[in-house]
């Protein structure tokens, strides 16, 4: 082993700073993780393939982010300690728009226009240095919450061979067919001018209020208007057709002296939102008799342009998708806007009317709105109306709105020409696939089955700059295109060399029409961000050159995301994977739930409530944090992340150091080390198989429960043993054992058994509390047990302690803490405190077997509920005022609840005892420590009396020479109160 900076030491106080400072420098100096890899990747070894779910290079790790890192490396850590090889590839998600906003806010740019002018080149620099400097700070942080990934090796997204991959899938979708241009109606986002996914759609969902506008459209041909409904009046400016059920019943009512059409299901509850008293149903017929009657456009006199659009526009269409369930049971269609009003407008031959900019304003050809945003938009449309008595009602509707899911903008539904990949010909397989993986929670395999059930074609083109290029080269000339599938194969085609593959030194790249011999340029998109990540099953082994590993580690065993990644990145991998491989890329799914703010609200920096994982980690530790967010709900579950009860964790990782220091100090004054372990293992008491069998059963307990991918239950069931089992049961029950001044086989036994249960809990904590795992190993395990050990607690293996545990003594020892269970909660009846010891106890058995080994373990009921004593009997104990029945079960139980003086007196020298020895501690004097005398007064008889009945039990209690007891104050008194009596006390050390 390497020296290091500083030594270990488990006195005083558990600093979890320091600690993991200690174990960073550790693991470095002793190079441990290069250990661990090679000590489990042999030949023979199992391989477990883990792909990891690249965090993007933008912003730093804040604790939502530390959770799910710290799963991740719950389970690499528990595979590696199975003797498992982890192929454990780091990754970076470095492209797309996160990092370009960030760039631009940097830069002070406010649209793609100005990126143009700054230059495309020197914007994409500004990107690359952007993502450099994240992945800097999110290697660090990932270090220090103690997440071991390869991360020399990690694949990045940005990488040129990463893209290639990306460009192989992309021509091989060209080359079957699946992946196409086509004109359509897609969702926009009018800040970034670009482009989304129905997935990236899906992430960015707002409750918003919106006008709800209920508006009169009049027929050409007759004084009757037909009643529409919109949340979106600035689409207004773009109506051309409405559309009704063709097999749903209107009614025509009229109101004062109008008359107006609406379906018939939809009368009553439009009669109500609008307050509708006076009107008369005057006729009934079906929605296909309104089929092609003409209409007189409600801005007609706005926007001029509609005049030049009939006779084939503003008429009425039927389509059966018409719903019933909202508004007036009349559409109105802007076959730019909307995906069902273009299709239907296709199928009719409408024209495609679109007097707005892909920025959200609108231009020459919107009349009265040039120049106005969208959104802005409505509130004129909805004024110009009102004045010409086409609104019939006007409210807000509070609904979900699809907003970018980066910037956070409204979102267009807008006509334009994109590239899109085909889903139909992999659909069914896709749904297949899913079904054969093990999905937790289980409805979230479900919900996803259902997302790809729904799921559209995948618009993939972006109209950005810092992304994987799209490889399609069109001719101009003749129309001819070409999928280009690696830089090899570009450079051939073009005989240049290729400088960067990025924009904008790609677009420089012209190749000659192997069919009309003129020039071929690329389509200027870049591909959709999530695609780069949905390829990490191939393009992060093809970055590292290890493509040849790729059948031993495809499809990967698990993986784990956040639970909205089923629109995400596990959408877009079982997509790519499906279409190259026929295969889900995965076989098991952790999701992950959010971590929210104490009050539940979502964390972000606009709020001033994010809490960043490096800082936590500087102030508290990783330990805690990662012990934190584990064992707060299930994986799946959200959280509300409050930092003042992370304090309870470091309360149980103290008892932990606590039990340490209380195992080392007494093996140390005893000269005790594990040489001996197998000889002194034969003298147990009933208590040490208990406490060994309990271990044994935790391992048993956490390995279902990771394998299970239940980590919170694990994790708490860790925490659960250490304060209850270990620190409240078992070190309470042996204090005795290990406080014998001379040599004792019972005591050997006790030291015995706490090297193996500590030592077994440091391995079975190691996942979930890697730093303090390692600390105390290293001070404890490899000091008393330096043979038995290796030179890391991450390079022991998952094991059980091998030892015949005699499972009657621990089911007799198991009751009997159920029995001083009850004793204690009688105590809290007659308000008679602990440390006070009661008279007498029965236990009442069936028979002399049982009997027996009772007789064997009763000291733990004895030493743990404080009874002076306690006898079997096999006959009913007599009950009376002071002699009560605990409890019938596991034992019937009796007890004697007197406190005559002498229990009063041994219990006042018991606090006494207690008083001292924290004194001690905050003196930090060696437990062997003698000290030369006690000088006591006290005001009060009683406290007197217990100090002079029980001098010599203190005296050898406290390890103090002498106590001297005066009749005044001493000169340096501490003074306390015990049980209401007052005492003064001078120790001279």
């Amino acid at each position: 082993m390497i020296a290091l900076s500083s030594t270990m030491s488990v006195k005083g106080r558990y600093d979890p700073v320091k600690v993991e400072q200690w174990v960073l420098e550790f693991w470095k100096a002793n190079g441990i993780y290069d250990k661990v890899k090679k000590d489990t990747c042999s030949q023979e070894s199992a391989l477990f393939r883990f792909l990891e779910g690249p965090p993007t290079a933008n912003g730093f790790m804040h604790v939502g982010h530390a959770r799910g890192r710290t799963f991740k490396d719950i389970v690499l850590r528990y595979n590696r300690m199975k003797g498992v090889c982890v192929w454990d590839q780091a990754g970076w998600d470095t492209q797309g728009l996160p990092v370009e906003l960030e760039v631009e806010k940097n830069l002070k740019i406010k649209s793609k226009k100005d990126i143009e002018l700054y230059g495309v080149d020197k914007f994409i620099y500004e990107c690359q240095k952007l993502v450099d400097y994240y992945i800097s700070h999110w290697r660090k942080a990932s270090e220090r919450l103690g997440l071991w990934l390869d991360y020399d090796n990690a694949y990045e997204t940005r990488h040129p061979k990463y893209i290639e991959a990306v460009w192989m899938f992309l021509k091989k979708m060209w080359d079957k067919g699946l992946l196409y241009e086509d004109y359509r109606v897609i969702p926009v986002c009018p800040r970034c001018e670009t482009a989304l996914s129905s997935h990236e759609v899906a992430l960015g969902y707002k409750l918003v209020k919106d006008p709800s506008l209920y508006f009169k459209i009049k027929l050409a041909d007759e004084e009757t208007y037909v009643v529409a409904w919109t949340t979106t009046p600035w689409t207004i400016i773009a109506n051309e057709a409405l559309a009704v059920h063709p097999n749903e019943k209107y009614v025509k009512i009229k109101v004062n002296n109008e008359y107006w059409i609406i379906a018939e299901k939809r009368l009553k509850p439009l009669v109500s939102e609008i307050g509708l008293n006076n009107f008369e149903v005057v006729d009934a017929f079906p929605g296909s008799s309104l089929f092609n009657k003409k209409y007189i456009h409600p801005l007609l006199d706005e926007v001029p342009a509609h005049k030049l659009h009939e006779p084939s526009n503003h008429r009425i269409l039927v389509a059966e998708w018409v719903s019933m369930e909202e508004g007036t049971g009349i559409v109105h269609i802007a076959p730019a806007h909307g995906p069902e009003d273009y299709e239907l407008g296709k199928k009719y031959g409408l024209i495609v009317f679109k007097p707005i900019q892909k920025n959200g304003v609108f231009t020459d050809e919107a009349g009265a709105y040039k120049g106005m945003w969208f959104k802005d938009a409505s509130k004129k449309v909805v004024e110009d109306l009102k004045r010409k008595d086409l609104v019939v009602h006007i409210s807000e509707v509070e609904h979900e709105y699809p907003h970018c899911w980066r910037c956070e903008t409204p979102l267009m539904y807008y006509a334009d020409r994109q590239w899109f990949l085909r889903i139909d010909p992999i659909k069914n397989t896709m749904i297949e696939e899913n079904r054969r993986v093990e999905w937790h929670p289980e409805w979230a395999g479900k919900r996803f089955e259902d997302w790809i059930v729904n799921a559209r074609d995948w618009c993939i083109s972006r109209e950005r700059y810092w992304g994987t290029p799209l490889p399609i080269w069109t001719c101009l000339k003749c129309g001819h295109r070409i999928a280009v599938g690696s830089i090899e194969e570009l450079e051939r085609l073009s005989n240049r060399k290729l400088e960067d593959v990025h924009r904008p030194w790609i677009d420089k790249i012209t190749i000659k029409c192997p069919r009309c011999g003129s020039e071929m340029f690329r389509e200027p998109f870049v591909v959709d961000v999530w695609m780069d990540s949905g390829m990490a099953h191939t393009a992060s082994l093809a970055q590292i050159n290890k493509l040849e590993m790729f059948n031993n580690l495809f499809p990967y065993d698990w993986i784990t995301e956040a639970i909205d990644q089923t629109r995400g990145w596990f959408y877009t991998l079982i997509f790519t994977s499906t279409s190259l491989y026929s295969r889900s890329p995965y076989k098991k799914v952790l999701c992950q739930g959010h971590v929210l703010d104490k009050y539940g609200k979502k964390m972000s920096k606009s709020r001033g409530n994010v809490i960043w994982a490096l800082d936590f980690m500087e102030k508290k530790g990783a330990d805690i944090l990662r012990l934190y967010v584990t064992s707060k709900a299930a994986p799946w579950d959200n959280i509300n992340f409050d930092p003042d009860e992370t304090d309870d964790i470091k309360s149980v990782l103290n008892i932990l150091w606590n039990a340490t220091n209380f195992a080392d100090t007494y093996m140390s004054l005893d000269k005790w080390n594990a040489n001996n372990l197998h000889n002194d293992i034969k003298y147990l008491l009933p208590e040490d198989h208990w406490i060994l069998h309990e271990v044994n059963n935790l391992i048993n307990l956490v390995e279902k429960a990771i394998e299970e991918n239940d980590l919170h239950i694990a994790a708490r069931a860790i925490l659960n043993f250490i304060t209850e089992s270990l620190s409240h049961r078992y070190i309470t029950v042996i204090r005795p054992r290990v406080w014998i001044e001379k040599e004792a086989k019972e005591k050997r036994a006790a030291y015995a058994t706490l090297f193996l249960v500590l030592t077994a809990l440091y391995k079975v904590l190691a996942p979930f509390a890697p730093f303090i795992s390692e600390y105390l190993y290293q001070a404890f395990t490899r000091k008393y047990g330096y043979e038995l050990s290796k030179d890391s607690v991450h390079l022991e293996r998952w094991s059980r302690i091998e030892i015949d545990v005699d499972k009657n003594q621990w089911s007799i020892v198991n009751n009997l803490f159920k029995v001083a269970d009850e004793i204690l909660a009688l105590r809290a009846k007659y308000n008679i405190k602990r440390r006070w010891p009661l008279k007498k106890m029965w236990i009442r058995v069936s028979n002399d077997d049982e009997a027996k080994l009772v007789s064997m373990a009763k000291h733990v009921v004895q030493i743990y509920a404080n009874v002076k004593s306690v006898e079997i009997e096999n006959q009913s104990i007599h009950l009376s005022e002071n002699i009560v029945k605990v409890c019938d079960k596991p034992y019937e139980v009796f007890i004697d609840v007197t406190m005559d003086e002498e229990a009063v007196l041994e219990g006042l020298a018991r606090d006494f005892i207690r008083r001292v020895q924290m004194y001690r501690k905050e003196l930090n004097l060696p437990v062997d420590h003698v000290l030369q005398e006690i000088i006591v007064y006290s005001p009060s008889q009683l406290m007197l009396k217990a100090l002079e009945k029980h001098r010599n039990y203190i005296a050898n209690e406290i390890r103090a020479q002498k106590i001297v007891v005066t009749s005044t104050k001493p000169e340096q008194f501490i003074h306390w109160n015990i049980e209401d009596n007052d005492i003064y006390v001078q120790v001279n050390i």
